[in-house]
C-alpha cells in the first residue's frame, strides 16, 4: 500500500481533512471513509500535502461531490498542488464540480 496520512480536523459545522502522500487505488478507501462518516454540512480536502493521485482517487472525490450534492450538503476541495491541479484540469475535473455546485433552477 502507497504511504497516504489524512488528519481531521472538525469544527461547527464543518470538518476538513488534510490529506498527505499519495492517494491511488491501493488506498482510496481510506480517504471515501473518512469522507463519509462525517456528518458536517460543509467538508473540505485539503489536498496540499498530496505528491500524487490516480484516476481511482479522482473519480472517488468526484463521487462524493455527487453523493454531498444529492444531500443538500458541501464537498470542497480546497489547497491543490500546482501539478496535479494542472492535471485535473486536462481531464475536467473543475468542470464536474461546477455543475455539481450549481443549483437546480437557478
Amino acid at each position: 500500500m502507497i504511504w497516504v496520512e489524512i488528519r481531521v480536523r472538525q469544527e461547527k459545522g464543518m470538518a476538513s481533512l488534510e490529506v498527505e502522500g499519495e492517494l491511488d487505488f491501493s488506498n482510496v478507501e481510506l480517504l471515501q471513509r473518512e469522507i463519509q462518516r462525517l456528518p458536517e454540512e460543509v467538508v473540505e480536502v485539503d489536498l496540499q500535502g498530496l505528491q500524487f493521485i490516480d484516476s481511482s482517487g479522482v473519480g472517488m472525490l468526484l463521487s462524493q461531490a455527487r453523493i454531498f450534492y444529492k444531500q443538500g450538503r458541501t464537498l470542497r476541495i480546497v489547497r491543490i498542488p500546482s501539478h496535479i491541479q494542472e492535471d485535473l484540469e486536462v481531464i475536467g475535473f473543475f468542470r464536474v464540480l461546477e455543475v455539481l455546485e450549481t443549483k437546480p433552477n437557478a
